[in-house]
């Protein structure tokens, strides 16, 4: 699998497999043809990149099974978690606690090779202090404070709640945000259909399908436009490094699930991550 200098061929493939056999056990599929067929697939799509083996191998799975939204059940009760875990929350006023939240709460994702997402352990480390590269609290306090435009790229449901605490606070000091989301069901990511309902102080792009933001030129073309890009989550950090775009202006906020990652990052796997300035 051709790909950028951090991806371990054989770790990539084998953390694709897990996460779709174990999609398709939830899913209720027992015949074995299913998953070589699907391990066949995989297979095909493994020379076109990282992001094109994950992604196309999801919407493999949507074909087969005729579900459009495979966990369409899982992220309702995701978002329902948060949002009643929000409630017990207190923020207060600085910008810098919104961030460290968001970060915190990448916590949520299918099962991938090396992690697997628990309910309880979202609870109980949802205030975990990230480790910052690149930047410091006072520098993106100041950034922050003086930007007139930020995208945000979200990710996965349930997190999605504290995307939109950082968000709506944002927008209360005057930023203008644009939130960019995909068209189509990727994993546990929420989609533009259910963003949409929540949009208000902020305006809400769809993506023109599953894939990253970070992988449609004409939508990196607009990302240069903005003072910062917020960019939530694995998916969107592995994107950019394959795609390499030419975007200095972007803020990472995710958990280093990803034992590579983690790696590259030199931070404790499953580590919250607050990054500006990422050199690969």
């Amino acid at each position: 699998m051709r790909g950028p200098w951090y991806v371990s061929i054989n770790d990539c493939l084998l953390c694709v497999l897990e996460s779709r056999f174990s999609e398709l056990r939830r899913l209720g599929v027992n015949d074995v043809r299913a998953f070589a067929d699907l391990g066949r697939a995989v297979m095909d799509l493994a020379s076109m990149g990282r992001a094109t083996v994950f992604i196309e191998s999801f919407n493999y799975i949507v074909r087969i099974t005729n579900n459009v939204d495979p966990h369409a059940d899982e992220k309702l009760m995701l978002e329902k978690t948060a949002s009643e875990l929000i409630s017990k929350l207190g923020l207060g006023d600085d910008i810098v606690n919104y961030v460290k939240l968001a970060a915190s709460a990448n916590s949520v994702d299918i099962p991938m090779r090396g992690y697997s997402f628990s309910v309880g352990d979202f609870i109980r480390n949802i205030l975990e202090e990230p480790t910052w590269l690149g930047t410091n609290p006072e520098d993106l306090r100041s950034r922050l404070s003086g930007a007139g435009s930020i995208a945000y790229l979200v990710d996965n449901a349930g997190e999605f709640q504290f995307d939109l605490l950082l968000i709506r606070k944002l927008s209360s000091m005057g930023v203008k945000v644009v939130v960019y989301t995909r068209s189509r069901p990727y994993e546990v990511d929420v989609t533009y259909d259910y963003v949409i309902g929540f949009a208000g102080e902020f305006d809400v792009r769809a993506l023109p399908g599953n894939y990253s933001a970070f992988w449609y030129d004409d939508v990196v073309r607009e990302l240069m436009n903005y003072d910062l890009v917020i960019s939530k989550g694995l998916d969107n950090l592995e994107t950019f490094m394959e795609k390499r775009p030419k975007l200095n202006n972007v803020l990472f906020l995710l958990r280093a699930k990803c034992p590579l990652i983690a790696e590259m990052l030199n931070v404790e796997r499953n580590k919250p991550v607050v990054s500006m300035g990422l050199k690969i």
